[in-house]
């Protein structure tokens, strides 16, 4: 039976990862490698997962010093043994029949590389989203790149998405990113896979945490998702020259709202300020025309540009 490695990092999560823990070991599909990573952990975490490790063999446990979700899951990587790979958050939980339905994917399309599933934001059965539409889009290596520069039905975000081993065998996370790791991560990954199977089935809760880094105020580690995206703007411009719209398309935007939470969060760095107006004006044009950027973002944009 095709074994699956699940990866997820925990750091100070006693109070969701029995949830998150659950909804894996009573997976249909049995046969997984569930690789817990303890990112240093102050709270009761490490108890919690030994105690789930000493009745389910399939647990291994490692625990290091507190750096970070990009090192933690680049010890996962390292660590798994399956034929696929899974990166659940560890505030987040599953559809039991998550797994089984994407190895069944897997296994009626062979050559595909990456099945993506639909998710939803809910923290109770209760909440749970279902999909009526029952199908599976093809997506190939252009459309998959298409669809991850407009960032709307797929965002750089991995937890929905089970990779082939072999596709990322000598990809990693960049640890000196702290925020975006995982677009970038998947960009790479994007790159060498030939074919994505997208499945409609709301199979993954990813539960809104307002502790993360996401809904805090802006911060250097926000910051160095600008970095993320001007390396895969580089990287468009050089091998996909075809995408080059949209790669500066994604870059102002987030810029653009980089600055906007900058401000918000009355974040005061000139440096980081001066960078993300430059990008700003060096693609007001594709901004302003844009169909995908807000009319908010839009106008403050222009302000950034004008230097209000």
């Amino acid at each position: 039976m095709t074994k699956v490695s699940i990866i997820v990092p925990i750091y100070n999560a006693e109070k969701t990862i029995h949830r998150c823990l659950d909804s894996i070991v009573n997976q249909t599909h049995n046969n997984l490698d569930i690789v817990l990573i303890n990112d240093g952990s102050s709270d009761n975490s490490l108890s919690i997962l030994n105690e789930y490790a000493i009745n389910d063999e399939r647990i291994r446990i490692f625990t290091q010093l507190n750096k970070g979700v990009a090192s933690t899951r680049n010890v996962g990587l390292n660590k798994a043994k399956g034929d696929y790979i899974l990166f659940i958050d560890s505030d987040d939980w599953i559809e039991s029949n998550m797994v089984s339905k994407m190895i069944a994917t897997f296994e009626r399309y062979q050559d595909c590389d990456i099945v993506f599933c639909g998710n939803d934001n809910a923290e109770s059965i209760e909440e749970v989203l279902k999909s009526s539409l029952n199908q599976t889009i093809i997506w190939n290596k252009r459309k998959q790149q298409e669809e991850f520069l407009l960032h709307k039905r797929m965002t750089g975000m991995l937890w929905n998405k089970m990779l082939k081993t072999e596709l990322i065998k000598d990809i990693n996370f960049d640890e000196t990113v702290g925020y975006g790791e995982d677009a970038q991560f998947l960009w790479k990954a994007l790159k060498k896979s030939e074919k994505m199977c997208v499945i409609s089935d709301i199979l993954y809760h990813h539960v809104i945490d307002k502790s993360s880094i996401s809904h805090q105020k802006f911060s250097s580690n926000k910051y160095s998702a600008i970095k993320v995206w001007e390396e895969i703007e580089k990287d468009v411009k050089k091998n996909y020259s075809e995408w080059i719209y949209l790669a500066k398309e994604r870059l102002v935007c987030i810029a653009t709202y980089s600055a906007y939470e900058m401000n918000k969060s009355n974040y005061n760095n000139k440096y980081q300020k001066k960078h993300l107006r430059n990008i700003v004006k060096e693609n007001i044009n594709i901004l302003i025309n844009s169909r995908n950027i807000s009319i908010k973002m839009k106008l403050y944009g222009v302000l950034l540009y004008i230097g209000i």
